[in-house]
Order: structure tokens, then C-alpha cells, then sequence
């Protein structure tokens, strides 16, 4: 029986990539190992706990894994699945496990490949795996059994515990019309989806009615014309149905909750009993390596095309219920704020890229003297399901927002030949005021809007001086976009603040 040694310092590994997530380790486990069954097209996950042997048994009928699939799964040099491609890491469950538990016992059966491996810790600290024969699989699908050291303490030991982890992180999947409606027609997980735990089916749900909401809003979210999401909006009869450190809308992706979000909006009392569920599937783009949060900072105003028509729905929701937004748009102050921005574009290209601003963009055209070879390219993206029936008599009939395709420079082939023609975008920043006085911020993002605090301390402080009120005002919108921007591996942005206010100040 071949033995394999894992020869990198795995521990400092495993404990980093531990700490990316917001939640238990042992909850991380979890999650992660219904994310690879899911990845693989499972219709059946089971989850199975035992108290005596500390042990957690998940076993899906997923495709399975290939030869190099089993190989990377072992692999702690394995880059990380590439972001868009799924909501799991093949084996990061596993890995991680190894914070608290002794052993993993793997198996896995594909169409081309069956493997099994007794993953454990040996006394001396190496850690090493050995080759077996699959024994409890019968067809196609991976069972990961993880048994934990005996000192850990779990943050779950019952099936009310796992079935709380499962809402939490996976409620889409539970929900019938998510399942049969959105899902199974974007051919993502099949209808018959269920989750077992324990021996026990968890049958599907109504949201609506499991969370006892009222004054319910359901929504499809469009971009132009395009669907790219739907999301159902409600007040609970409970205050924080989910746990106190969720509050809001459940913002999803693949049926995998990623986080909640009130979106900048301050509904006062009921803001506790505010519940709700939204699917955009292209999220998986902008997904964070714990898949816990979105990566803005580079791709803003993409993002902002799928996160802004959920805003608006949950800002015009929010008035029906007779919530008004606190905002103060347009005012001569904001306006010339706004002009203050557009001035200092060249001196400082962050802005250009943060605000969409009035920027010129290259468009070909053809031309007989040719400057620029192109050729068609294809494209694909999951689109929206459109309209209602059952699946197979509509189909997924969404165009995409671009036509699937898409000129591109080659140096050495083309039909046509074009050069770039400069055209102009007109967009621009918003500037908004906000009576926030219960926050300490002096500023912050909303989509493309900066909303500054003018109940804060130091604006109030300001706010009969005209030039004081300016300066306040440059700076906070100025930290409120660093803060947004920074990134822990670029030096250079922690720089914006300084950078803008002085282009402020050269500019005449």
C-alpha cells in the first residue's frame, strides 16, 4: 500500500487558510465539503455525526474525482480552484480540518478514476497518506470522513446544529421554488437536490412561509434588459430569524450564502426583522478566496451593474413600507463637490476608475487604410431564466448584455481591418449627504454614490465655514474611498488621501 508524505510546513498553511474565514473551524469543515459536493453536481448530500467517535461523515453522488483531481486534493502546494469557477476548493476542507482533527479518510469513484486515501498525523507530527480501495461507495460520488482530536470543542453535535449550518450558509438550496425555478433551469443543481442529515431528508421550503414573513416584495433583477437575479424581500415576525450577526438581505451566489447586506439603509426599528434572499449568479466573479465576501476595489463599476438594481429594489421596497431614505441628493453643496472631482481627474486616474467619470474609451471602426486587425471572438456567461413553466418549455431565452461576440486586436489574421475612433461615456460621481448620526464615519460608498455623514461630529463642527465644510467634505469622501480601495498587499493605495488632498491643493 503506497504511503505519501505531505513535505511542505503544512501547519502554518492550514492555519492561514483557516483564518480567512469568519466563522468556526469546524463549521469551516462543513461548509466546505458541501460546497466540492455541490461543485460536483450532487443530488444527494449526506451528513452524518457521531458523538462517541467525534466524527463527521459527508458523502455525496457527485461525479466524483479524476486521477488529478485526487492528486491535487492532497496537494498543499495546489493553487486555489480559479476564481468564477465554482463556490468550493477541491480538498480545502480537508486540509483545513487538520487545525482540529487527527485524520481524514477520503473516497472518491468517478467515470475514469477510483481512489481512496487514510489521510492522518503520525507522533512525530508528519503528516502522510495512505492509498486504499474505495470500500463504501457503490457508484459515483466522494465520502470524506473527518475525526476530530478529542479536545476540540465542536460548534455542532446534533442534527439541529448542522441543519442551523446548512440555512445559514446554503437556505437557496432548501427553498422549493429557488430549486425547481432557478437552479435546476440554470442547470446548476438539479431540482431533486435534498440535504440528509443524520439519516433524515431535509424536504424543501417555502421561505416565505418558514420565516412567517409579511408585507413579502419578489423581484427579478435586470441589468439593461438582461435578468441576472431574483430575490425575495419580507419583515420576519421574529427579530434576527438567522442569529444576531446576521441582519438583512442574504445576498447569494450558487445558492451559497455569502453575506447579508442592508445596503446602507437605516430602517430604524424594524431593521431587525428585515429578511431576505437574492440569487445573482454572476457574484462568482467577485467572490473573495473564502467565497464570504466580495472583491470590489479593482472591478467597481462591474460590480456595481449586478449589486445597484438589488439596492434600488430594497431602497423602493423599504418606502412602500413607508422607510424613507435619509439622503440629501443634488444639493448645490454635493454639486460643487462633484465639479471639485471632475477637476482633479488627471492628477489623480483613481477617481476615473472608481466613478466611472467622463473618460474617452476606444471603439473600432472599419477603415480602408487599416490600422488594427480583429475578428469575431464567441463568448459565454450563464444567462437568467426568463419567464415562468416548467423546465424544458422556456429554457434559459436571456440575450446576453453583449451579444456573445466581440471584436478583438490580432496582430496577424482578420477579415477586417479597423482602428480606434475616441468616443466619450458620460457618467459621473454622486455625492450625497446622509443624517447618520448613529455612525462614526465620516463618509462611505454606496454603489457609485459617496454618502458624507453631515451629523458627524467634525461636519457640524465645521458647517458654518464654507471653505472648513470643503475640506472637511474632500477628506472624508477621499478616506471613504481609500478605506474602500486599500488592499493589505499594495502599499501605494494607503497613499489615496494624501494624494487627492494634494492635487486638491495645486489645483486652481
Amino acid at each position: 500500500m503506497p504511503i505519501h508524505e505531505s513535505s511542505i510546513n503544512f501547519k502554518n498553511l492550514i492555519k492561514d487558510l483557516a483564518e480567512i474565514y469568519p466563522y468556526d473551524v469546524d463549521e469551516v469543515v462543513l461548509v466546505e465539503l458541501i460546497a466540492n459536493a455541490l461543485d460536483a453536481k450532487a443530488k444527494r448530500i449526506s451528513i452524518e455525526f457521531n458523538q462517541e467517535k467525534k466524527s463527521l461523515i459527508v458523502t455525496d453522488d457527485g461525479k466524483g474525482m479524476t486521477d488529478d483531481n485526487f492528486k491535487e486534493y492532497h496537494d498543499f502546494a495546489a493553487g486555489l480552484k480559479t476564481r468564477g469557477t465554482g463556490i468550493g476548493f477541491a480538498g480545502v476542507g480537508a486540509k483545513i480540518s487538520f487545525n482540529i482533527a487527527t485524520r481524514v479518510v477520503s473516497e472518491t469513484v468517478s467515470q475514469s478514476f477510483s481512489g481512496g486515501s487514510n489521510w492522518y498525523l503520525q507522533p512525530n507530527g508528519k503528516l502522510i497518506w495512505e492509498d486504499f480501495v474505495p470500500e463504501n461507495l457503490e457508484e459515483h460520488g466522494t465520502r470524506v470522513e473527518v475525526f476530530f482530536s478529542d479536545d476540540t470543542n465542536l460548534s455542532f453535535s446534533s442534527s439541529e446544529d448542522i441543519f442551523k449550518i446548512i440555512i445559514r450558509h446554503y437556505l437557496p438550496l432548501l427553498d422549493e421554488k429557488y430549486l425547481g425555478e432557478i437552479y435546476s433551469r440554470l442547470d446548476l443543481y438539479s431540482e431533486d437536490l435534498r440535504f440528509i442529515v443524520n439519516n433524515q431528508i431535509i424536504e424543501p421550503i417555502k421561505i416565505q412561509d418558514y420565516f412567517d414573513l409579511d408585507n413579502v416584495k419578489t423581484s427579478v433583477f435586470k441589468r439593461t434588459e438582461r435578468r441576472i437575479g431574483y430575490g425575495i424581500f419580507g419583515l420576519s415576525s421574529e427579530e434576527y430569524p438567522l442569529g444576531a450577526d446576521i441582519s438583512g438581505v442574504l445576498l447569494c451566489c450558487y445558492g451559497k450564502v455569502i453575506k447579508s447586506d442592508l445596503f446602507n439603509q437605516f430602517p430604524g426599528n424594524i431593521g431587525p426583522r428585515i429578511f431576505g434572499v437574492v440569487e445573482i449568479p454572476e457574484f462568482i466573479h467577485f467572490l473573495t478566496t473564502s467565497k464570504t465576501d466580495f472583491i470590489k476595489n479593482l472591478r467597481h463599476r462591474e460590480f456595481e451593474m449586478l449589486y445597484s438594481p438589488v439596492r434600488n429594489k430594497f431602497k423602493s421596497w423599504l418606502e412602500e413600507l413607508g422607510v424613507q431614505s435619509s439622503e440629501v441628493i443634488g444639493s448645490d453643496e454635493a454639486i460643487k463637490l462633484e465639479r471639485e472631482l471632475r477637476k482633479l481627474l488627471n492628477d489623480v486616474p483613481e477617481l476615473s476608475d472608481f466613478f466611472g467619470f467622463r473618460a474617452s474609451k476606444n471603439v473600432f471602426t472599419p477603415d480602408s487604410s487599416g490600422m488594427v486587425n480583429v475578428s469575431n471572438q464567441e463568448g459565454t456567461d450563464i444567462t437568467f431564466p426568463d419567464g415562468e413553466g416548467q423546465k424544458g418549455e422556456v429554457g434559459i431565452t436571456d440575450i446576453g448584455e453583449n451579444p456573445g461576440q466581440a471584436f478583438i486586436e490580432e496582430k496577424n489574421k482578420g477579415s477586417e481591418r479597423a482602428k480606434p475612433i475616441s468616443r466619450v461615456s458620460h457618467r459621473g460621481p454622486k455625492i450625497t449627504f446622509v443624517d447618520a448620526g448613529d455612525r462614526t464615519d465620516l463618509a462611505w460608498v454606496d454603489g457609485n454614490n459617496i454618502s458624507i455623514n453631515c451629523s458627524h461630529p467634525s461636519y457640524i463642527k465645521v458647517r458654518s465655514n464654507p471653505t472648513s465644510r470643503r475640506i472637511h467634505n474632500l477628506f472624508a469622501i477621499a478616506s471613504a474611498i481609500q478605506r474602500f480601495i486599500v488592499s493589505e498587499n499594495s502599499d501605494e493605495k494607503f497613499m489615496f488621501i494624501d494624494k487627492m488632498m494634494s492635487a486638491w491643493g495645486k489645483n486652481r
